[in-house]
């Protein structure tokens, strides 16, 4: 290592000694390098894991401390205190219950192996280290600041376990947090109103949960058979918000010997959720596999507090809540909700979706609790070391046996080219036996084929399944899926079925995801373009992939749903001679037909024709029938395809959703012949950022926009987030670059706010440096941090 000395900043070194009173002289001290790379990235090196946590968690807070305090206000059930608009009482009863002091320290701490909580405790240390230094008062101000506020204290290990399990319980729990607190019981069965049972249809996202198209993510693993190589290769696009505590921060973080991982991690998580190592990369995409099941409880008839189970009665408990309230004048009030508790779980309340199961009991007479996998998985940050420290695909398989991946599938390379998915982890062990037999009530039935597995509550037969070895309720690892092969394994949120096309993964349980049927549009291209690349046919060059056809895949900004049906929406709407009786403005109907007769089908910032068929295309799925070639079982990637021109009211269809979306642009203020890059932008003081990619109810490339007034799509809900492409060669050190979309910093002073967000917009990446000399080629500004440890509490 380099002498270090002096007092400089860009290009030398900062040494800061803090002695901390109070301290345990007999616990090593916590130490830290910080090299800071190009655009902000940190590369953090320690001799233990308490003192990489110390700077980690340092390194994290000069970049994003504010928005990590809210999370921590927020997983404390405080936010309707603290956070003014932002505040959710609901939730803060929720987590104030789910999150309380008791079982965290207890449970969930206590879960912890001493590496990974030596790992917390430094990185609280760290956060508390740069408040100290910072003050209050010196913290950013502004919408994502937190100069003075009320909640900046320091932080304890407990605060960040509650921000880690409030992320685990992000895919079950959290979503259906207005139907926990919403459950409430009559004062009598009597006085209990009634409604008709009946059926009725919902989507996840009626309960809260966001659709693949906005929160979801794609991934292609690469074996030695398609790799030009002959080594792996990785490609990781989660598609995460751009706003909030749910972004990724790129970060490398080295144990020398022990731990050496670059990637990045969801806002205060200690360790790396995505990335790769020496040997291995691995990605997450959302998974379809249900953490939860809804369970029916036969409530006796003279009482609504008790419920049969067997031959026996237990009771439904009660919980009161008392939350702090800040109300508009700025006054504190305490308010109180109770949660109510059977074996299983909380009471329900699903009224979101239908009068015919809101209610104490539903229409059915009966009740409903909640079962969530992941209330009791203390697994997932012990998981992530694991991963991290995995160094082969079979390494890997190995860690995931510990099923503490909370909602996500992995998808992993090796150097050695072996290519991995897998949707391994907390899922309730309820098998197609245990469905039918359990899951034949009305009600049971209704929400099952919903896609909400449901299971009678009143028989023990019908818990969920126990298998040896394995926390109880869960499937074992080798009941769950997983493809294993040297050509390639790919995901965009559809269920394991279709991981590589000449493989199909059958005969698992629908808890998980289903089979035999049509894929999304952004499966679809997944593979298509995978298809095209291993056979060349794709006009980029011999068969085979390597690192830079896999970002220019990325950059394609490929439309499947014009390459499917644009030629015939062409020709349809170019044989309108009169468009008043699809819009309002003929003129510029004629027009837009125009404009896309002459669009390549691409989002690229400078296509003229996107905006138009953004607002088109979620009009003609609409349309009834508007497949000729319907979905073929044998042929999931390719079907449905082409127009169904020969039905004349998909023709009329065409025709009324180009209309009205050229209406639509209309009074969004949009001319039909104007740039995407115009229309979907990322404004950084008053400079728009041309933001490529599309939704992703059609595209590979990702953005999630929403129009702002008249100014087009200004602002950027989720979408392409970190993305990574790795791979190897016969060095030591990996090959890898990455992109972060909305870049390192929530602070709009810092250098790092928008930086990468114009490296994205220009289409470019990112070197990731991961060995000694590429770091220190790259060094923009290094920082030795070193404090006796203190104990936290």
């Amino acid at each position: 290592m380099r002498n270090l000395s002096g007092l400089l900043w860009l290009g030398a070194v900062v040494t800061v000694l803090a002695g901390c009173s109070g301290s345990n002289s007999d616990e090593p001290p916590m130490r830290a390098e910080i090299v800071r790379t190009s655009f902000g990235i940190p590369h953090i090196k320690a001799d233990n894991f308490k003192g990489l946590g110390y700077g980690y968690g340092y390194a994290f807070s000069q970049d994003n401390y504010c928005e990590l305090m809210k999370e921590v206000v927020r997983a404390n059930g405080r936010s309707a205190l603290f956070l003014g608009d932002e505040g959710n009482f609901d939730a803060d009863v929720v987590y104030s219950f789910f999150n309380n002091d008791e079982y965290i320290e207890n449970e969930f701490m206590a879960a912890a192996p001493r590496d990974l909580d030596d790992l917390v405790v430094g990185y609280a240390a760290g956060m508390n280290r740069y408040l100290r230094e910072t003050g209050a008062e010196g913290l950013p101000e502004g919408e994502t600041g937190c100069r003075e506020a009320a909640y900046v204290r320091e932080v304890t290990p407990m605060d960040l376990a509650k921000v880690y399990r409030k992320l685990i319980l992000r895919g079950s729990m959290d979503p259906l947090i207005r139907a926990v607190t919403s459950a409430a019981p009559p004062e009598s069965l009597a006085a209990a109103p009634r409604v008709e049972a009946q059926s009725f249809a919902f989507q996840a996202e009626d309960l809260g949960f966001i659709p693949p198209s906005e929160f979801g993510s794609n991934a292609y693993a690469i074996g030695r058979d398609a790799s030009r190589s002959g080594k792996g290769l990785l490609f990781g696009n989660p598609h995460f918000p751009w706003n909030g505590p749910q972004r990724f921060y790129n970060v490398h973080l080295e144990i020398p010997g022990v731990y050496n991982v670059a990637g990045a991690s969801l806002f205060g998580v200690p360790l790396v959720n995505i990335g790769f190592n020496e040997d291995l990369a691995w990605t997450h995409t959302v998974s379809t596999a249900r953490r939860f099941a809804f369970v029916e409880l036969r409530i006796l008839p003279t009482d609504p507090m008790r419920y049969q189970y067997d031959d026996e009665v237990r009771e439904i408990t009660s919980h009161p809540v008392t939350v702090e309230v800040r109300l508009e004048d700025g006054s504190v009030e305490e308010r109180t909700k109770t949660i109510y508790m059977s074996h299983v779980g909380p009471i329900v309340d699903l009224g979101v979706l239908s009068p015919v199961v809101a209610g104490w009991p539903t229409a059915f007479g009966t009740l409903l609790a909640l079962r969530d996998a992941n209330l009791e998985n203390t697994a997932a940050l012990p998981q992530w070391l694991a991963i991290g420290q995995s160094h082969s695909i079979a390494e890997l398989l190995g860690a995931l046996e510990m099923l503490g991946v909370p909602w996500v599938n992995t998808i992993a390379a090796d150097r050695d080219g072996q290519a991995l998915y897998g949707d391994v982890g907390a899922i309730p062990n309820i098998s197609v036996a245990k469905l039918d037999e359990c899951g034949k009530t009305p009600l049971t039935e209704l929400l099952t084929s919903q896609g909400f597995p449901s299971l009678d509550g009143s028989r023990s037969a019908c818990e969920w399944g126990v298998s040896p070895g394995v926390r109880e309720g869960l499937f074992a690892a080798d009941q769950l899926p997983a493809l294993q092969n040297t050509t390639y394994v790919a995901n965009a949120n559809d269920s394991y079925w279709l991981s590589n096309p000449a493989q199909l993964l059958t005969d698992y349980s629908p808890v998980i995801g289903r089979e035999d049927v049509a894929q999304s549009f952004r499966t679809r291209l997944t593979f298509m373009q995978a298809e095209e690349r291993i056979a060349g046919t794709d006009g980029l060059g011999l068969p085979g992939f390597d690192r830079e056809l896999l970002e220019q895949m990325l950059y394609l900004n490929r439309n499947i749903g014009a390459d499917l049906v644009l030629d015939d929406v062409i020709e349809i709407c170019s044989g309108v001679d009169d468009w008043s009786a699809y819009s309002n403005a003929q003129a510029q109907a004629a027009e837009a037909c125009e404009v896309l007769s002459l669009w390549d089908t691409r989002y690229n910032s400078d296509s003229m024709g996107p905006h138009i068929w953004e607002e088109f295309w979620g009009r003609l799925t609409d349309v009834a029938d508007v497949w000729a070639v319907p979905f073929d079982v044998t042929d999931p990637v390719h079907t449905p395809r082409e127009l169904n021109r020969s039905n004349l009211d998909v023709v009329e269809g065409v025709k009324r959703a180009l209309g009205e979306a050229v209406d639509e642009l209309i009074v969004r203020g949009l001319p039909m012949n104007r740039s995407w890059g115009e229309v979907q932008y990322k404004e950084v003081d008053g400079d728009r950022i041309p933001i490529s990619g599309g939704s992703g109810a059609s595209m590979f490339s990702v953005i999630s926009s929403r129009y702002v007034g008249d100014q087009g799509r200004g602002y950027i809900r989720h979408g392409n987030s970190y993305i990574q492409v790795v791979t190897w060669d016969d060095s030591r050190c990996p090959d890898a670059s990455s992109v972060l979309t909305y870049s390192q910093s929530t602070n709009p002073a810092s250098p790092h706010f928008a930086d990468m967000t114009r490296v994205y917009s220009a289409k470019e990446w990112v070197d990731m440096p991961f060995c000694a000399d590429d770091i220190e080629a790259d060094t923009v500004s290094e920082i030795v941090l070193e404090a006796v440890a203190e104990p936290l509490s």
